[in-house]
C-alpha cells in the first residue's frame, strides 16, 4: 500500500470512528434519560458534541435534559444551537416552544408550535400544548379548536367523550355535544349523571321531549337532587304541563324548602291553571324567603288576590310594586 493511500485511508476510517462514537454516546445518553440520570445524560451528550461539534441531536438532547432540569437558559441555547445546524430538526422547534412557554414567552412559543404543527399535523400532544398557549394568549376559540384537535386523536373514553361534549357545548355546538353524550352513555350507562347533562343540553334547544326522558332515567336513580325535579318541573312548564310541573316543583321544595325562587316559579304554574289560592300561598312563601324581583312579586300577588275576589288586598300589593301595576290600579284601585 502507497503511503499517501494509507494515509487517507487511516483518516477515513478515524472520521467514520467519531461519527459512530458520537452517534452511541447519544444513545447511551438517551438510554440515561429515560432511566432518570439526568446528569450522566449531560455527560453523554457533552462528549458527542466534543467529538462532533456539528451533531445537532446532541445538542437538542442536551437542551432537553436541562429543559427537563428547568434550566431553561441552558436548554434554550442548547435548543437554539441545534436548529442553527439543522433547521429540519422538527423536534427542535416543539421542545422550543415548550421552554418559552414555561418561560412565559407565549408568543414565540405559539411560533414554534405552528412550525411543529405544520410539519407533524399528526402530532397529538402538540395541539394541547398548542391549546394551552393559545389559552394564556386569551385566544380561546383557537384554545378550544385545538383541545378538540387533540381529543380527537385519542381512543375516546367515556369521560373523553363527556369532557369533548363539555367544550363542543362551550362553542355553542350543542348538537355535537349530545352527540358526544350519546356516546358517553353507550360506553358507560350506568354513570346516571350523563343523562342529566344531556337533558339540560337538550333543553337549552327547546327539545323538551328528550329533556324529560333524559331526567326521568336520572330521577329513578338519584331522588335527592332539587335540580333535577327543577329542570323536568321546567321542561314540563314549557309544554304547558302544569301539573306534572307543580308535582316537580313540589319534590324539589321538599328538598330544599327555603328557596324563594321555587316557591315563586311553582306559584306562577298554579296560576296557570287558575289555582289563584295555592298561588297566593307560594307567593307569600317567596315573600318571606326574601324574592328579590319584589316589583314582579307583588304584581302577582295582586293578579292572584283579583282573581280571588280581594280586590282592596290587590291593591295593596299594587301599590308595591311601583308602575308595573300601573293598568290595573287604574282599573281596580281608583
Amino acid at each position: 500500500m502507497r503511503i499517501l493511500t494509507y494515509i487517507l485511508f487511516l483518516i477515513f476510517f478515524s472520521i467514520n470512528t467519531i461519527a459512530q462514537t458520537a452517534e452511541q454516546l447519544v444513545e447511551s445518553a438517551n438510554n440515561k434519560m429515560e432511566e432518570g440520570n439526568m446528569l450522566g445524560a449531560i455527560k453523554d451528550f457533552t462528549r458527542a458534541i466534543s467529538l462532533k461539534p456539528e451533531f445537532a441531536e446532541a445538542y437538542l438532547g442536551r437542551g432537553t435534559v436541562y429543559g427537563e432540569l428547568l434550566d431553561f437558559p441552558e436548554a434554550f441555547k442548547d435548543i437554539n444551537t441545534a436548529i442553527t445546524i439543522n433547521p429540519d430538526l422538527n423536534e427542535a422547534y416543539f421542545n422550543r416552544g415548550f421552554i418559552s412557554y414555561m418561560t412565559k414567552d407565549y408568543k414565540n412559543a405559539l411560533l414554534d408550535f405552528d412550525k411543529y404543527i405544520t410539519q407533524n399535523p399528526d402530532d397529538a400532544e402538540a395541539y394541547l400544548a398548542r391549546s394551552n398557549t393559545y389559552e394564556k394568549l386569551n385566544k380561546n376559540e383557537e384554545a378550544v379548536k385545538d383541545l378538540l384537535q387533540y381529543l380527537d386523536f385519542l381512543p375516546l373514553t367515556s369521560q373523553q367523550y363527556t369532557t369533548r361534549s363539555a367544550v363542543k357545548y362551550k362553542m355553542f355546538d350543542t348538537l355535537g355535544a349530545i352527540q358526544d353524550l350519546t356516546k358517553a352513555i353507550e360506553l358507560k350507562p350506568e354513570n346516571y349523571e350523563l343523562f342529566l347533562l344531556r337533558g339540560n343540553y337538550y333543553m337549552s334547544i327547546k327539545n323538551y321531549n328528550k329533556a324529560i326522558e333524559d331526567y326521568n332515567v336520572y330521577i329513578i336513580n338519584d331522588k335527592t337532587n332539587y335540580i333535577a325535579y327543577i329542570k323536568r318541573g321546567e321542561s314540563y312548564a314549557a309544554l304547558d304541563i302544569y301539573s306534572a310541573a307543580i308535582e316537580d316543583y313540589s319534590c324539589a321544595i321538599k328538598i330544599n324548602h327555603n328557596d324563594a325562587r321555587m316557591f315563586f316559579d311553582r306559584a306562577i304554574f298554579y296560576m296557570q291553571i287558575n289555582e289563584y289560592e295555592n298561588a297566593k300561598k307560594d307567593f307569600n312563601m317567596a315573600e318571606l324567603f326574601n324574592f328579590e324581583e319584589k316589583d314582579l312579586l307583588y304584581f302577582n300577588i295582586g293578579i292572584a288576590e283579583i282573581n280571588l275576589g280581594n280586590i282592596t288586598e290587590a291593591c295593596k300589593a299594587f301599590e308595591k310594586c311601583n308602575n308595573m301595576a300601573k293598568d290595573f290600579s287604574d282599573k281596580y284601585c281608583k
